[in-house]
């Protein structure tokens, strides 16, 4: 079914019905998937309220030129926010009663409320949607609805929702959108031993009969380990200060987990949670710690090449210093792979190289997450007494030469990498008339310096 332009403003005055018609609704989802927003935007601003669709001139004509939010809207008239809110829900709940949870312009209209709305319009609202869960997280606005309702839903709430997604876990970190409710779950939920139960403890068996690994079973969450959305729950568990989480989260995925959120009861403002979340991360990671530790040890080659895969690495190396992983790590850096026509070193592979050097980094300015006999863990010193003597062979590579100059930077190795690399620099510079890569030129520099 399309509709023409001409039937599209016979819409007009019309929408608010229509969206919470049960056959309105289809063709509300139409008209928003369909057409592009700026024909569609007066259309839209009946969703919040006749009274923007009647005056979108003057200081509205700014942001009814485009696709419309209500952020913005409130933005230009925030006196007009508290109506603009009290129509909004009233579309809502007559929409939840008609069990429209799935549909996607429901879902963002639903997404604009929660981010206006304040922490306790949120929290009497979360009750209506927290069974319906599964239906709301298909779409990224469906998913922002979800967290925010555990963000300040009550701990019965979360615990609904945990329900609700129960038996989807592996599926939803996997989904491009689906993930950032359960991050939430994780993050801000003080029941951790019903957090491992409905969502951790699905992870340690995997039902998919094909992930195996030369002929072994491999680990239930190497998948998710090498997935861009399924590595953010252990990297967010993992993450022990902000300036960790700051490097694997970008600013909406952030956005979603902020901390110090709160609600007001009894005219004070209450923490969402009251365990510590230093205390809740620690009691979480232990559930997954063992599972963490195998799959690093057995899949330390996949992990280091897949961008997912070493930053986890990196993470557990930290968080659970062996030096029986520092070994395992520097062996994998051995193997080589098919890429292209030749063999692909690790040292010379995208992702591989940078996952080596980062780690090398970390040596230079310690975590501190450690006890004290972990200080003595050093990846620096497993990786330089399985490739010492062929040191020169890695700075063969533009990208080893940079896992050599953070080596440098590592003071348990560096006068034995320094001593070896010396000996060989003729065979770092190109010759005469080539001009030399800037691994190299950092190389060559670092060896001047040192």
């Amino acid at each position: 079914m399309l509709l023409h332009p001409c039937q599209i403003q016979a819409l007009k005055g019309k929408i608010s019905k229509l969206a919470v018609h049960a056959v309105g609704a289809r063709v509300v989802e139409l008209l928003f998937s369909t057409f592009p927003p700026k024909s569609i935007s007066l259309l839209k601003l009946e969703l919040y309220g006749p009274q923007f669709a009647l005056f979108a001139s003057g200081d509205l004509s700014n942001v009814t030129s485009n696709q419309p939010t209500l952020e913005n809207i409130i933005e230009q008239q925030p006196t007009k926010r508290e109506v603009a809110l009290e129509h909004i829900l009233g579309i809502l709940s007559k929409g939840m009663d008609k069990d429209l949870f799935g549909f996607a312009y429901f879902q963002h209209l639903f997404s604009e409320y929660v981010t206006v709305a304040s922490p306790n319009e949120v929290r009497a609202i979360a009750p209506s949607v927290v069974d319906h869960s599964i239906q709301m997280i298909s779409t990224r606005q469906g998913s922002r609805v979800v967290a925010e309702c555990v963000t300040y839903g009550t701990p019965k709430d979360r615990k609904r929702i945990m329900k609700s997604l129960k038996g989807y876990t592996r599926s939803s970190l996997l989904h491009r959108d689906a993930y950032l409710p359960l991050l939430r779950l994780v993050d801000v939920t003080d029941d951790t031993v019903a957090v491992n139960k409905s969502i951790l403890a699905e992870l340690q068996t995997n039902p998919d009969s094909e992930n195996k690994k030369d002929g072994a079973a491999a680990s239930p969450i190497l998948d998710l380990a090498k997935s861009d959305t399924g590595s953010k729950l252990f990297l967010l568990l993992l993450s022990h200060t902000e300036e960790i989480r700051r490097r694997y989260f970008d600013p909406y995925e952030l956005g979603v987990l902020r901390s110090g959120a709160s609600v007001t009861e009894g005219g004070e403002e209450v923490p969402i949670s009251k365990k510590n979340p230093d205390t809740r991360r620690t009691e979480l990671l232990q559930y997954i710690k063992s599972l963490l530790i195998e799959l690093c040890s057995a899949h330390a080659g996949d992990m280091l090449r897949s961008a997912p895969g070493s930053r986890i690495l990196r993470e557990v190396l930290a968080a659970f210093p062996s030096q029986q992983l520092a070994d395992t790590i520097a062996e994998a850096c051995a193997v080589s792979t098919e890429g292209g026509t030749k063999d692909l070193s690790m040292f010379e592979d995208p992702m591989g190289h940078l996952a080596i050097k980062h780690m090398l980094l970390d040596e230079v300015e310690p975590s501190g997450d450690g006890d004290e006999d972990d200080e003595r863990i050093s990846f620096a010193s497993s990786l330089l007494s399985h490739f010492g003597g062929k040191l020169p062979e890695i700075a063969a590579s533009n990208r080893g030469c940079f896992v050599l100059v953070a080596m440098l930077k590592v003071n348990g190795v560096k006068s034995d990498a320094l001593e070896e690399l010396k000996k060989n620099e003729s065979k770092i510079k190109k010759p005469a008339g080539k001009k030399m890569k800037a691994g190299q030129v950092a190389l060559l520099k670092a060896l001047k310096d040192s």
